[in-house]
């Protein structure tokens, strides 16, 4: 019979030792207890029973309150009923008072229960008699509130401990039991005072305090109700005369918080009618700005300035008093004129006639002139207003002058007489002594341009600024003349001067100065149109010397004659013939600034050639040609296919001198196009129909047009805006076949036998995760994938299943990767196209810039962005000779926004190198910076045993702007700078 369980047997094997040997000794096991873990709160925590002092106790809790939040939950439960226990057992104020608010931050963290805490809190408020722990258990009761503003209970309690303790001696808390008034009181619950049955509104309550002995409690009251207005809760407009009072306080703070007031109240009823001292009515928000105006002449800089700030935002202000602002004089030196009405009125309840007529010496003080009031007497409407911004503008204090420049802008913008009025005072400003103001100054003036016109005498003062050496003022100068209108021929003669001046004396402004030139041709035609034989410097009788097209002062005279041309066809016989000849070279090197004219239409026609259409329908026209030939791509065979996408490729390429709108899109298809291209070139190499032993020096070709298919995906998703989520992911299968070719000519290759699983799964990691990383792409856009979509989704699951079989593999991903055909790329809008010009360095030239070598030398960068939606990763790439790279970061204040996709780049490049023995050339270019799918360098290594410095400097020569190891793309061609280091002197 069987046995149900086997039995288990032990064998016990005694080794014989050799005689005289020693036993080995096995050595001890020993179990190590893990040690527990005390959290630094913990640890904290268990220090304050050791500590006797109060700055030694204090020590701990302020680390405690440097590590919050605390890890976990239970750790600050724990804390909290320490601390507690501390608040209970301390006799310390100012001990207490800090674990009072420790307890407060803790109950703040999610999951604790602070609603014990603050029962414990109102409990203790009750007993405790030290004003400051009174203050700060306040304090923790409004943070803490404020996580319950739903309970209408709880805060209805906390709102009642507040008011009862207003009436608290010390300062601290009646201005914590304000505060939390204002962060959780509301105003259509009344109050019912202690002592009294009556009811109060709660603003009413805290306006009451506006009148406290102490000037941090007004303080506290006026802020309440700013407060109180920022919840959403409305405020009572009958408190206007009561915070207008407030505007004379002794104390700075309350008056900055009175002046906020008035200017709520201004936006809250501003047709409300106020009667003023002098029994006459006004409208509130006349009188609020005036009161504001009246507040710039404070003695505190801080009053000032928030009261010139808050004045551009009263757009509803009456004329009368809005130009007030801009004259010194007080109306009637002070006195207050009478209507004849009111005149009239007096006389006839003096039994006097209505017609006015001259003294008779019958009626006492029958002559006599009216008494001057005192200032203090006279209305506001007639002083207070009047010179404000003047006085703001000619401020001591830059603080005040900036918010004043702003203000004055802002009210321009809205109203077109006032803007004709302050053009003076805003062009004054241009001589302002800090660069900051007269930046801002001319920033506002170009803002409101549109509404005025420039005199002599004004223009005189903003061409005079044009020498100024900082740039961002030149710049922005320029950018003003591009936006204003001139009034006479002498005003655009004199600009023209100007800033050929300002090209003769900073010559590196000259992108700026040809585009000022064009904005200025373009707004004053009627005016350019007379200065054209100046400019062009023909004569009746005299044939003149033709200027050279590489003069920057040429071309920025030509580029404003071309642009006043444009709607003025009668200027274009005008022109000198060298003019006509230059148009095309111009035209065609400056397509941004040089217009369509019929120049090149009369010269073609004057030859037999027809001349090409506007710019209008045959850009439209082309696109839909080219698109329609890139459908009838799919039913070619692959050679007639790849002949066919050479020619549409270089048909795009030549987009530009049909339609500026068109050049991004046709740009960015003929690169999708040459993606397609490369696709269908290594599909069909001869690679795939040889034996693996004799391809393994034909796999270097297709290795190129891989590296070549990454970058050029990578320069249309990252260069080109625009790009919806299906054209998105069309790039990342193009990367997806350009790695499978990569995988399968190497593995195709290699002429090894023996492939273990670990190089296995080294070759096919970063292909799982450039799957991966499409598939969670495919997830959040939501598109529909075909059937190679959907192989791609499911290789993964294939691959663990046949992880042993890595020819297997292999032959299923070649399956459907060799016959895949590359999507058309279907643009349904125009794209923008990231781009920068380089302004300096200027290369060309063959003088080499000498310096000492292991020495530095700066190379100074003007660039302006295009398009650029994250400039902070832009950096400044450097090739040198030996083809090495190097790419420098700019700093955030070397960038400066000019738009919301255009900036301007300033900055230096410090470059070093070791001793030349001749002179070489140094490239500079701008590229951008972007987050590659997986490590591209070890893709396009993929094979190679030895990636030397040779190879990568190989690669390196084939595109010095792109670069896949330091995944970058460029966004301008490289400037050529010639250099030389030379050996240090000795």
């Amino acid at each position: 019979m069987k046995r149900a369980v086997e039995e288990v047997s032990t064998t016990v094997v005694e080794e014989q030792l050799e005689f005289g040997a020693q036993p080995q000794q096995q050595p001890l096991l020993k179990l190590k207890r893990p040690k527990q873990l005390i959290s630094s709160a913990r640890r904290l925590l268990n220090e304050l029973d050791n500590f006797t002092s109060t700055q030694d106790i204090l020590r701990p809790l302020l680390e405690l309150e440097r590590s919050l939040p605390l890890d976990n939950l239970e750790d600050n439960e724990a804390a909290i009923r320490s601390l507690w226990e501390r608040v209970f057992e301390c006799k310390d104020v100012v001990v207490k008072a800090k674990l009072i608010s420790l307890i407060g931050d803790l109950a703040r963290y999610p999951g604790a229960n602070a609603l014990a805490v603050v029962d414990e809190m109102m409990r203790l408020l009750s007993t405790e008699e030290s004003h400051k722990v009174n203050a700060q258990i306040i304090h923790s009761l409004t943070s803490l509130g404020k996580l319950y503003s739903h309970d209408n209970k709880l805060i209805q309690m906390l709102v009642s401990i507040a008011v009862e303790h207003l009436k608290d001696s010390h300062h601290a808390v009646r201005r914590e039991c304000l505060k939390l008034i204002g962060h959780l009181g509301s105003t259509e619950s009344p109050m019912t005072e202690s002592n009294e049955q009556s009811t109060v509104s709660i603003q009413g309550l805290i306006m009451s305090f506006s009148s406290d002995s102490d000037p941090r409690v007004r303080t506290s009251a006026l802020e309440a109700l700013l407060t109180l207005h920022e919840r959403g809760q409305a405020l009572d407009v009958a408190l206007y005369d009561k915070v207008s009072k407030t505007l004379e306080d002794d104390y700075e703070d309350v008056r900055m918080a009175a002046i906020k007031l008035i200017w709520v109240f201004s936006h809250i009823c501003p047709e409300r009618i106020v009667q003023l001292p002098t029994s006459d009515d006004a409208r509130l928000v006349d009188d609020a700005f005036i009161k504001i105006c009246n507040m710039v002449n404070d003695l505190a800089m801080r009053v000032r300035a928030e009261a010139v700030g808050l004045l551009g935002s009263l757009h509803h202000v009456s004329p009368k008093f809005l130009e007030q602002t801009l004259d010194k004089k007080v109306m009637s030196h002070l006195k207050r004129r009478k209507t004849d009405h009111e005149k009239k009125k007096e006389r006839f309840a003096a039994g006097e006639s209505s017609v006015g007529s001259w003294s008779t010496g019958r009626n006492w003080g029958d002559g006599n002139k009216q008494e001057e009031l005192a200032p203090d007497e006279v209305s506001l409407m007639s002083s207070g207003a009047c010179g404000a911004f003047v006085h703001g503008l000619e401020d001591e204090y830059l603080e005040v002058r900036m918010p004043a420049v702003d203000s004055l802008c802002e009210l321009a913008n809205q109203n077109r007489s006032f803007a004709t009025l302050c053009l003076d005072f805003l062009v004054d400003m241009f001589n302002d002594e800090i660069e900051s103001v007269r930046l801002n100054a001319i920033n506002s003036l170009r803002k409101v341009c549109h509404h005025i016109q420039l005199r002599e005498d004004q223009l005189e003062v903003i061409l005079g600024v044009l020498e100024d050496f900082s740039w961002e003022i030149r710049e922005a100068v320029r950018e003003l003349l591009s936006h204003c209108h001139l009034s006479t021929r002498a005003c655009l003669h004199a600009a023209i001067h100007a800033l050929l001046g300002n090209l003769a004396k900073y010559p590196q402004d000259r992108a700026s100065i040809w585009r000022c030139a064009k904005h200025l041709g373009s707004k004053h035609k009627h005016l350019a149109s007379s200065l054209v034989p100046e400019l062009l410097s023909t004569h009746p009788f005299f044939a003149t010397s033709e200027p050279s097209v590489d003069d920057p002062a040429y071309v920025a005279i030509v580029i404003l004659v071309f642009n006043a041309t444009v709607d003025s066809p009668t200027m274009i016989p005008m022109f000198p013939n060298h003019t006509r000849r230059h148009y095309s070279y111009l035209r065609d090197s400056h397509p941004d600034l040089v217009p369509h004219l019929a120049i090149e239409a009369q010269s073609m026609e004057a030859q037999g050639v027809p001349a090409p259409q506007g710019p209008g329908s045959s850009g439209v026209s082309f696109m839909e040609g080219i698109l329609r030939r890139i459908q009838s791509v799919s039913s070619m065979d692959p050679v007639n296919a790849q002949r066919f996408l050479s020619s549409i490729i270089k048909d795009l390429n030549h987009t530009k001198g049909i339609d500026d709108q068109y050049v991004a899109s046709s740009r960015c298809m003929a690169l999708y196009l040459e993606c397609q291209l490369v696709v269908l070139q290594a599909q069909n190499d001869k690679i795939w129909n040889i034996p693996g032993p004799l391809c393994a020096t034909r796999g270097t070709g297709l290795k190129s047009q891989v590296q070549k298919l990454l970058m050029t995906s990578y320069n249309i998703e990252h260069v080109f805006h625009g790009l919806n989520a299906s054209q998105v992911l069309l790039l990342h299968e193009i990367r997806i076949i350009a790695h499978s070719l990569q995988i399968l000519a190497t593995q195709r290759c290699d002429t090894g036998t023996e492939k273990s699983l670990g190089s296995t799964l080294l070759v096919w990691q970063s292909f799982l995760a450039r799957i991966r990383h499409y598939s969670a792409l495919v997830g959040t856009s939501g598109t529909k994938l075909d059937e190679f979509g959907q192989a791609l989704l499911s290789f993964q699951e294939f691959f663990e299943a046949n992880i042993t079989k890595p020819s297997c593999i292999a032959d299923y991903l070649q399956s459907f990767i060799l016959t895949r055909r590359v999507k058309c790329l279907e643009l349904t809008s125009h794209l923008q196209q990231a781009s920068a010009i380089l302004t300096e360095p200027q290369g060309g030239s063959e003088n080499p810039i000498c310096f000492s070598a292991g020495l530095t030398f700066g190379i100074n960068i003007d660039a302006r962005l295009e398009n650029i939606a994250h400039p902070t990763c832009v950096r400044v790439q450097v090739v040198f000779p030996d083809m090495r790279r190097q790419l420098f970061t700019p700093k955030y204040e070397d960038l400066h926004r000019l738009s919301n996709l255009r900036h301007r780049l300033v900055t230096t490049v410090v470059l070093s190198h070791s001793a030349w023995t001749e002179a070489g050339f140094i490239e500079v270019s701008l590229v951008t910076k972007y987050q590659p799918d997986v490590d591209e360098e070890n893709v396009v290594s993929l094979g190679v045993i030895n990636t030397d410095s040779e190879s990568k400097t190989l690669r390196q020569i084939k595109n010095s702007t792109d670069n896949l190891e330091e995944s970058v793309v460029g966004l301008c061609p490289p400037v050529r700078i010639c250099v030389l280091p030379k050996p240090a002197m000795k």
